[in-house]
């Protein structure tokens, strides 16, 4: 079975400086059993720089294994895994220098509920710990509704 959906919700980066901003996800899910999956995503997010017109964007590509719980119209999941995170300093929302990537890994939790057969919407708190130090550095929590279509 497969399922694709979309999320939006907002990123809180641990990093001091930085503010709330909005997090994007586009994902596909493969079922290699009813319980477990393997998840790609393409995400996306732009926190702003506290007290400026800069941000940081970070676009990450990231291949998870999830499971979940069936009790009835929800389910419950859990799961990690790892991705590139593509960094990029912006200044009035243009690029301003080089961009980076960094490898990353990600822990995930939250629940699906059924609204049909075949289709869920969906809660997650998703953390990221990029593996870059100093202003490259963009660990944090993103917190996402969405939804899935199944097939």
């Amino acid at each position: 079975m497969w399922g694709v959906g979309g999320e939006v919700g907002a990123f809180l980066p641990q990093e001091d400086g930085f503010g709330a901003g909005l997090d994007l996800q586009a994902l596909a899910e493969y079922y290699l059993t009813p319980r477990t999956s393997i998840r790609t995503a393409f995400g996306w997010n732009d926190p702003s720089v506290d007290g400026g017109g800069a941000s940081r964007r970070t676009a990450r590509l990231t291949l998870d294994v999830l499971y979940n719980w069936e009790a009835g119209k929800i389910r419950p999941f859990v799961g990690g895994g790892f991705g590139a995170y593509f960094l990029q300093p912006k200044i009035g929302g243009r690029a301003a220098g080089g961009s980076r990537q960094e490898p990353g890994f990600s822990l995930a939790g939250g629940f699906e509920y059924f609204t049909a057969r075949t289709f869920t919407i969906k809660a997650e708190a998703r953390y990221h710990a990029v593996l870059a130090d100093g202003p490259w550095d963009m660990d944090g929590l993103a917190l996402t509704i969405g939804f899935k279509q199944y097939f």
